[in-house]
């Protein structure tokens, strides 16, 4: 459980976003964010590496971090979803989340945690939003943005504004995948989710 530890990207992780940089190495971006954990900004650094169209500076912010595990960072997963779950009929996270929703194994989590650090998604919704006001504020209109942020985070961006898209299902993304948005003043829309180049080749 990683959320704010700040854990590098694996060998096989670099591979994978090298292919993910040179899928976008034609594409222009106006602006390039990245979460303020390591193996995000390293990740905006390779993709942007591998652009061929003089790409930005990237901006670094932490309203694009990942969802913080408080007490039970560092923790085995299995482990101590295991505990977590029990009381609920439960083994696992995913088993959780199928029978109630994420959104409620996040609140267990947060619940359970004796320090009550841990976020739940309405904790990090209110990062997102600020996240999509900043984006909003520093862009013109048909800027093409490239964010760099962590799974958690795009799932519970996902079904905070695109809910219906996924209806009981998880909106979990693979590393290295790409979603993407279109963004207004007065629109939200998902076009894309968890495009993985490598699959699409």
């Amino acid at each position: 459980m990683q959320g704010w530890s700040d854990t590098p990207l694996t060998k096989q992780g670099i591979e994978d976003l090298r292919l993910t940089g040179k899928y976008l190495q034609n594409t222009k971006f106006d602006a390039i964010y990245s979460s303020d954990l390591k193996r995000a900004m390293d990740t905006a650094e390779i993709i942007k590496d591998e652009n061929l169209k003089n790409p930005p500076e990237i901006k670094i912010s932490s309203n694009f971090r990942e969802i913080f595990f408080g007490f039970f960072e560092g923790s085995e997963a299995a482990k101590t979803w295991k505990m977590l779950a029990k009381p609920y009929g439960c083994s696992t996270q995913n088993e959780v989340s199928a029978k109630y929703s994420i959104e409620f194994a996040r609140e267990v989590l947060k619940r359970a945690d004796p320090k009550q650090w841990a976020e739940d998604v309405n904790d990090l919704g209110v990062r997102i939003e600020k996240a999509v006001d900043q984006l909003l504020l520093e862009n013109c209109m048909d800027s093409r943005i490239l964010v760099v942020t962590h799974g958690a985070y795009i799932e519970t961006l996902l079904l905070k504004y695109f809910k219906s898209n996924f209806g009981s299902s998880r909106a979990f993304p693979d590393n290295g995948s790409i979603t993407i948005t279109n963004l207004t003043n007065d629109d939200f829309k998902l076009l894309k989710f968890n495009f993985v180049p490598e699959i699409a080749e």
